[in-house]
């Protein structure tokens, strides 16, 4: 494998990984706080933000060798090629979304965790106990963020469990654009 197409790997990844958190993290969260007080300059920010991060994505999916190219990343070395033994490219992206998919396990078990404590704790004592105020940190039961760490949690899960899948059709979508171009 070239430096060249290890970069592209990486970089392609990246650009996945982004994508996920902004679909299933910052668009839930900041749609969340335009339903409790709408104002439309908030709506504005999140749809410009939305669009940067989309646009970002495109640049790294598309563009791969254009950024490659203006960091020079495959420059000074003192090998043209990496040897991985073993490895391809299509392991290393297997490797890179396991890697993802329990990077969003981790992340969001404790979040689910603690959303799933206080929905349990609300539904038992709908009154309140004062004893069990305690442990709640503040914290009041939010359905939303415990949907979305949800979502999450089954997002990584998913990934860990079709990596396979996954890998052959990135790589297919990489081999029908570069026939197109």
């Amino acid at each position: 494998m070239t430096k060249r197409d290890f970069f592209r790997i990486i970089i392609k990844l990246f650009g996945l990984y982004s994508l996920i958190l902004t679909v299933f993290t910052y668009i839930p969260t900041n749609i969340s706080y335009v339903t409790f007080q709408f104002e439309p300059i908030v709506l504005l920010w999140i749809f410009g933000a939305v669009a940067l991060t989309v646009l970002v994505y495109i640049l790294l999916i598309r563009k791969t060798d254009l950024i490659i190219d203006f960091l020079k990343l495959d420059k000074g070395f003192d090998d043209e090629r990496i040897e991985f033994k073993n490895f391809n490219s299509q392991k290393i992206m297997q490797l890179a979304l396991i890697l993802i998919g329990g990077f969003l396990i981790i992340d969001y078990l404790p979040d689910f965790l603690q959303y799933t404590y206080l929905a349990f704790k609300k539904e038992v004592s709908p009154n309140g106990l004062n004893q069990l105020e305690d442990f709640s940190f503040g914290k009041i039961t939010d359905y939303f963020n415990w949907v979305i760490s949800g979502m999450n949690l089954i997002v990584g899960y998913i990934l860990l469990t079709n990596y396979d899948r996954i890998t052959k059709w990135l790589n297919r979508k990489e081999k029908t654009l570069g026939n197109t171009v």
